[in-house]
């Protein structure tokens, strides 16, 4: 009996509680929300703000305890606020939990940071990290964790973009440009450089990091600092997957439900014929660039040579740069002398796994998915290749081959001369890889033969895969234009690959594209010729190295004088852009006409 009085009494208690805790809500939402929102977002902006000071620029000591102190309270406020949201919140929370992920996982680092701050600080002091370097761990941490909910709570609370307004490619070009501009902002400040840096210079490596050229004028392992190095390491990483892949990754599957115009953009973006399939090649875009990029890093930890003396936490940093810098196909070396640097050859295994990385960055990421996927339906006879990636895989094969032969049998008596055999074969191997878009090199270019040099240029021209994240006309492109030509040759009108038809589209848009890319290196080309005082093919070398966003050169980028360097900076952005792509963005479409005029055959040829 007094069981049973007790249930009643616990039933009639918990409806009290829901009842006051929906008129404690309603009292939140309509008088309180506004506030929590308001100081949230400030608390943002104070969270960048000491981040940027922190890493930007040298203050005074005692500012050090009053800054720890503010994002404490910064960080303790979050907490609180995602409580808030948690406590009064109208869905289940199990649903709630499910639509704010990113929200749980930060509250949980945050909190385990909090909790075991002591133990890690010791842990670091084992790598000769003092209690000062570890507090900046933590704060940085903290605050990154912060902006990454900051972030997620912005794309929920906003729609940042209208699709009936924008065209997906005017958000790419100016993704791009605004994603430079912060570069910029970032390389100039005092901690930053070791020295004195030209804004020219700054530019230019800005420009070259976030179309992953890596084209340099000066040497990023000495005229910038830790800070610096970061900044750059984190355009090489944002320009290899895409400022709006990242963002659409963030407001897609991080920060909870997608709207259909959200989805129909990602469609536009990724070129892609279903919202389904936008939707899956983005979350495996994001997802096989983190996964391939730590296990790339992980044996390149492994496979540092001996002789080249670093510490286990400059080791660990060292593998995290090369394998983002290899994947995404930029090129830059926190070497001094960059993969020329003595101990590579011998061990050979950090230079396959550049090569690896290089490849799996190349290849584009759609080509990933379907061999992945073939990998697990091996047995299954109804798997098949997409046309695209056929191409894809055909023509990379035969450029691959073409490279690895060309410069195996051409420089046998210039850059690989006193070389054996089997060190021969590995640094052709490694040119024809690195030629299509990397930019890597372990062997002096200078050294290169006229014959060899021409080959390279057609390959830089050619470079990558679509989507992927080298630059180039693309291997589809080269592909689908030969096929075309042979198409005409046997009087074919329409153009057959594996009982597929190609639409006419693609077609007309690879004729355009080379084209397009010829207009650009030849003029490029002239206006160099005008500027510098260089050798033409050393100037033919290093356009196309910026259009094809490769990065080896011929040792004329230092060279170069300002106005030099501009046109490389307006040949890198096109290149990672692309020239069609930019020119669809701004040109203004044609209207369509219900009738069309008569035909007339016009001689051409």
């Amino acid at each position: 009996m007094k069981l049973k009085k007790f249930y009643v009494f616990l039933i009639q208690f918990f409806k009290e509680l829901e009842t006051k805790r929906h008129q404690v809500r309603k009292t939140y939402l309509e008088n309180y929300r506004k506030y929590g929102r308001f100081l949230y977002t400030l608390s943002g902006f104070v969270s960048l703000f000491i981040l940027i000071i922190e890493f930007g620029f040298f203050y005074p000591e005692e500012w050090k305890e009053f800054l720890k102190l503010t994002i404490t309270y910064v960080v303790l406020f979050f907490l609180f606020y995602e409580f808030v949201s948690i406590t009064f919140t109208s869905l289940p929370l199990f649903e709630y939990l499910l639509n704010h992920k990113i929200e749980i996982v930060i509250i949980t680092l945050v909190f385990l940071e909090i909790v075991f701050e002591e133990d890690l600080t010791l842990f670091l002091k084992q790598y000769h990290l003092t209690s000062g370097d570890s507090a900046l761990v933590f704060l940085s941490v903290t605050q990154i964790l912060f902006l990454f909910s900051n972030l997620a709570h912005f794309f929920r609370l906003s729609h940042t973009y209208d699709t009936k307004k924008l065209n997906p490619s005017i958000l790419f070009v100016f993704s791009f440009a605004a994603i430079i501009g912060f570069g910029i902002l970032f390389l100039m400040f005092p901690k930053s450089t070791t020295g004195e840096v030209k804004f020219i210079d700054i530019l230019f490596t800005t420009i070259s990091a976030t179309c992953v050229t890596g084209l340099s004028t000066i040497n990023i392992s000495n005229d910038f600092t830790f800070s610096g190095q970061l900044v750059i390491l984190f355009l090489i990483q944002i320009g290899g997957l895409g400022l709006m892949t990242l963002t659409s990754f963030f407001s897609i599957f991080l920060a909870g439900k997608v709207s259909v115009k959200d989805t129909l953009l990602i469609k536009d973006l990724l070129s892609e014929e279903t919202m389904g399939k936008a939707k899956l090649i983005l979350k495996q875009i994001t997802i096989q660039t983190f996964v391939i990029e730590s296990i790339g890093a992980i044996l390149l930890f492994f496979h540092i040579p001996d002789n080249i003396n670093l510490s286990i936490t400059q080791k660990i940093y060292y593998a995290i740069f090369h394998s983002i810098s290899a994947f995404c196909n930029a090129g830059f070396s926190l070497f001094e002398n960059g993969l020329q640097t003595e101990g590579f050859l011998e061990t050979k295994g950090f230079l396959s796994v550049i090569m690896l990385l290089i490849v799996f960055g190349g290849l584009g990421f759609p080509v990933i998915l379907q061999l992945k996927n073939r990998l697990i339906r091996w047995n299954d006879p109804s798997f098949r290749f997409s046309v695209s990636t056929k191409l894809v895989l055909f023509s990379s094969s035969i450029l691959w081959i073409l490279g690895f032969l060309s410069y195996f049998f051409l420089e046998t008596n210039n850059s690989l001369a006193g070389l054996e055999i089997d060190n021969q074969i590995f640094h052709s191997l490694f040119y024809s890889v690195t030629t299509r878009t990397a930019g890597f090199n372990t062997l002096e270019l200078t050294q290169m033969g006229i014959p060899i040099t021409f080959v390279s240029l057609f390959l830089m021209w050619v470079g990558a895969s679509p989507i992927s994240t080298g630059g180039g006309i693309k291997t589809t492109t080269i592909a689908l234009s030969f096929l075309n030509i042979l198409n005409q040759i046997r009087g074919k009108e329409r153009m057959e690959i594996q009982n597929r038809t190609v639409a006419p589209s693609s077609i007309n848009r690879a004729g355009a594209t080379i084209v397009l890319s010829l207009f650009v290196i030849f003029f490029a080309i002239f206006l160099l010729v005008l500027t510098e005082k260089i050798p033409f093919l050393d100037l033919c070398f290093e356009v196309v190295s910026a259009f094809g966003t490769v990065g080896l050169t011929r040792g004329v980028t230092v060279e170069l004088s300002e106005n030099g360097k501009l046109v490389i900076c307006f040949v890198m952005f096109i290149g990672r852009v692309g020239i069609l792509t930019l020119l669809v963005a701004f040109a203004k479409k044609a209207k369509h006409l219900s009738y069309k005029y008569p035909e007339e055959y016009v001689v051409v040829g």
